[in-house]
């Protein structure tokens, strides 16, 4: 029975490439965005507009997104859904430091959900890594896929943990202004790290497995010369 293979990112052509680009666009429009928003709208409007207009955007960024392609979106969903809980919280208790809080508690749930579905077999975290690149079903059954989550999984969850204690720490140290910005930069290195280690581990491991295809060679500078030697030099009939 063939091996299903897994493509390298130098072997996508224009249907992955779509994957990628659309899997990019939820990210920022779903994930990313409404931490900007939310702290702008404050900033202009207060706390309770600034709470009604980061649900607002993460609604319409969900409903826009269904309607084009007939399905959820991973990142706007997850983040529709916390959005209403946090609405719903801070615009019930006006506590600008509980809606704030809140993010602490998504880390710890986000992480625990990560490890506890991937040790289950099914990792939450998979569906994140297969909006961004295109993982065959035949590969994402396999054991190795599984184990790859697995250990990611787990780093995720230590990973959510330290971000839920650093955002509680600045929550409680900083003013409201300072703290908007110290915690999107506190958040970079952990973020940028776990989101690295998703990128590289799972493929480097089925890659191993031969679960990938072999990227096409590197033409060096050396061969285009050759290369340009070769069509210009005269042939003989």
């Amino acid at each position: 029975m063939e091996t299903p293979q897994l493509k390298h990112w130098r072997t996508f052509g224009p249907a992955e490439w779509t994957h990628v680009k659309e899997g990019a666009i939820g990210l920022g429009l779903g994930s990313l965005l409404p931490v900007a928003i939310f702290y702008l709208a404050f900033r202009t409007f207060g706390f309770s507009a600034a709470v009604i207009v980061v649900l607002t955007w993460s609604a319409a960024v969900f409903a826009w997104h269904y309607r084009r392609t007939g399905g959820a979106d991973v990142f706007s969903a997850t983040t529709f859904a916390f959005a209403c809980v946090k609405a719903g919280a801070g615009l019930l208790t006006q506590n600008p430091w509980l809606y704030l809080a809140w993010p602490s508690l998504e880390n710890v749930i986000y992480g625990t959900a990560f490890f506890g579905s991937a040790m289950l077999g099914r990792p939450l975290l998979a569906l994140y890594a297969q909006r961004l690149y295109p993982i065959p079903p035949g590969v994402r059954q396999s054991a190795t896929f599984r184990r790859a989550f697995l250990i990611t999984s787990a780093a995720w969850l230590a990973g959510h943990s330290l971000r839920a204690v650093v955002r509680l720490w600045l929550l409680n140290n900083l003013p409201l202004e300072l703290y908007l910005i110290a915690d999107t930069v506190a958040g970079w290195p952990i973020n940028i790290s776990l989101a690295t280690l998703t990128a590289w581990y799972p493929l480097r491991e089925l890659r191993r497995a031969g679960f990938m295809s072999v990227a096409p060679r590197e033409i060096t500078a050396l061969d285009a010369v050759e290369l340009a030697v070769e069509e210009a030099a005269p042939t003989t009939v």
